[in-house]
């Protein structure tokens, strides 16, 4: 920094005005003159103070029709920078990027050779004029410029969000749990044309084989496995190739049970008539049968 600042004699003679002042070249050409002194500029969020030597903007083009503002400003390194505005008929400044310090309006107009006092206008600011939009702020988009922990909360939410997988399964057992107002309940609902899959329905037993009951698409039955490899078929009475158990309700009794579906067998085990076993089938109304296993 210069020792002393430059714009300090104007200070001391309360001429703070004087500082960085711009105005037309004492020979008018197309660029403007600005007195020396310093200002304060935000950048990177921190507040630095520029000196200036005194000097000349750089040289600014008169537009091709009609007018245009520019606007003279100091970029943060104490460069003089021109800025400048659309060509129109009424026109209006340019926009001021963050990190420009103004110094001056410039109103050009087509077929201007050279500038004069009048057609520059002190833009400089008298007050500080302090960051207000998070949108003003330097490096906003930089990589780690907005910690989660700089939210209050934020980190603990995250942590404490569910996964969509999570939340998939929650869901269905919810849905396990309440059951369902339906009547009616679809497996595969979106198969199309022949059929070829089968479908199940599994019991999870943890450590043990789990069970299940399924439709087997190829010999068109209900099956059901007890040990997670053989499939049994799920019929009262059937006939099958002799590679298939064939399973029977064996009912204890000391009167012979009333069956009520033709084709419908069971195994009677006669308690009072020395457990003698007998095999009754069903097979018609009104129309049941039984033969004794000896």
């Amino acid at each position: 920094m210069n020792v002393p600042l430059y714009g300090d004699s104007s200070r001391k003679l309360f001429s703070h005005l004087t500082t960085l002042a711009p105005s037309a070249q004492d020979s008018p050409n197309m660029t403007i003159k600005v007195a020396a002194g310093g200002f304060w500029i935000q950048s990177s969020g921190t507040w630095s103070y520029v000196e200036y030597v005194g000097g000349n903007s750089p040289t600014l083009t008169a537009p091709s029709a009609n007018a245009k503002w520019v606007v003279v400003a100091f970029n943060p390194s104490g460069a003089l920078v021109a800025l400048n505005g659309s060509e129109a008929s009424s026109p209006v400044l340019p926009t001021i990027p963050k990190d420009r310090y103004p110094i001056a309006f410039v109103y050009l107009i087509a077929g201007v050779t050279a500038i004069t006092n009048s057609m520059v206008f002190d833009a400089r600011p008298l007050f500080c004029n302090p960051i207000r939009s998070h949108a003003d702020l330097a490096d906003n988009t930089g990589t780690d410029s907005h910690p989660i922990a700089a939210i209050t909360g934020l980190t603990a939410a995250l942590a404490a969000k569910v996964e969509s997988t999570a939340l998939t399964t929650l869901l269905a057992d919810k849905a396990d749990q309440d059951g369902s107002n339906a009547v009616t309940f679809t497996l595969n609902k979106d198969a199309t044309g022949t059929p070829s899959a089968d479908v199940y329905f599994y019991v999870e037993r943890g450590d043990s084989t789990n069970v299940a009951i399924r439709w087997n698409e190829s010999t068109e039955k209900w099956e059901y496995t007890d040990n997670g490899s053989d499939w049994i078929v799920l019929s009262s009475f059937y006939v099958n190739d002799g590679t298939q158990e064939f399973v029977l309700k064996l009912v204890e009794a000391t009167t012979e049970p009333t069956i009520t579906t033709t084709g419908a067998t069971v195994l009677w085990k006669d308690t009072d008539d020395s457990n003698r076993i007998y095999l009754v089938f069903k097979r018609g109304v009104g129309d049941q049968v039984k033969v004794e296993l000896v």
